[in-house]
């Protein structure tokens, strides 16, 4: 009874977390199927279907349930996003095993529900927050090669070439992941897709504010008009002033940074320091219900602290 009480929490929790991970979406998605197949219609040129496995699990019956709640979409963009060909089906078994370890973990150690779903709750979030580590990854080295992709589509207009040649050239000689998201877009203009479309589809693919700037510029130039290299080379050099202001704010908010790691690390290092060099000076606050519940409450606070001196330090440019 145990055993199936601890796994009926473990659901409970894990299901609670997907659940503001992940929200209900997919309108847009529905929105765009119909636009296409609507354009597919009207059109005379030869149908062409571009194959893509989209399934969220590899499993039918996961698939399948998956796409009747409606779950999944926001962590498939998530995926892609991070540039890992993991399914969704596969991230959500990660969460659920590591959620799983990490409540027997707490039960083996501290023979407490309590400790075991602190734990569960500690362990479970882990693969997602990778995942969002190689997104942020992915989108920071998207950042950096953004400028000298802007460079070489300005000369590719100021030689003569057409917007979407440009895009080719971009699409061909930048490095990744640069280079994939435009040929991605490339695609999409000549399967017929809609150039507005296009871009936006671009701005969903790609988390980056310097993109969401080149994507305004284009298409207020395409409906206005005007000189499309000078305003893409103006865009560089926003981009790159942008770049130049982080690296200060960097420097001028690294005391604070460095003041947040020493408060996060300090109370952990003495504890670990105490109970190692004096176990029986410590023991109370382990043995003991007031003890423990300190303890828990310290973590709290230590948590709390660092989403605080974090949420200081991060200035937005």
């Amino acid at each position: 009874m145990f055993l199936v009480f601890s796994i009926l929490i473990f659901l409970a929790v894990v299901a609670g977390f997907v659940a503001l991970v992940v929200h209900r979406s997919g309108e847009s998605a529905r929105q765009l199927e119909k636009r296409l197949v609507t354009l597919g219609q009207k059109s005379d040129l030869p149908k062409v279907q571009a194959v893509r496995d989209s399934r969220y699990s590899s499993i039918a019956v996961v698939d399948k349930a998956l796409r009747r709640i409606n779950l999944g979409q926001r962590l498939e963009m998530l995926l892609y996003q991070s540039g890992m060909t993991m399914r969704v089906g596969a991230l959500l078994l990660l969460i659920a095993g590591f959620g799983m370890a990490g409540y027997f973990l707490g039960i083996m150690v501290t023979h407490r529900v309590a400790p075991g779903l602190l734990f569960m709750v500690v362990t479970a979030p882990i693969p997602y927050w990778y995942v969002k580590f190689k997104k942020g990854q992915r989108m920071k080295a998207f950042s950096e090669e953004f400028p000298d992709a802007l460079d070489l589509l300005v000369s590719a207009l100021r030689a003569g070439l057409s917007f979407s040649a440009a895009m080719q050239i971009v699409a061909e000689e930048s490095p990744e992941p640069v280079r994939g998201e435009f040929a991605v877009a490339v695609e999409e203009q000549s399967l017929g897709l809609e150039f507005r479309e296009t871009m936006m589809n671009l701005t969903r693919r790609v988390d980056s504010l310097d993109l969401r700037f080149f994507v305004t510029a284009v298409i207020l130039q395409r409906d206005t008009g005007g000189n499309l290299a000078e305003i893409l080379e103006n865009t560089s050099k926003l981009i790159r002033d942008r770049f130049r202001i982080l690296g200060d704010i960097k420097t001028f908010t690294a005391q604070g940074r460095l003041t947040g790691g020493i408060l996060l690390c300090l109370p952990l290092g003495i504890s670990l320091f105490m109970f190692v060099m004096t176990p029986d000076y410590f023991k109370p606050m382990i043995e003991s219900e007031t003890g423990r519940i300190a303890l828990y409450f310290a973590g709290f606070l230590q948590v709390l602290g660092s989403l605080i001196i974090r949420k200081i330090v991060a200035i937005k440019v």
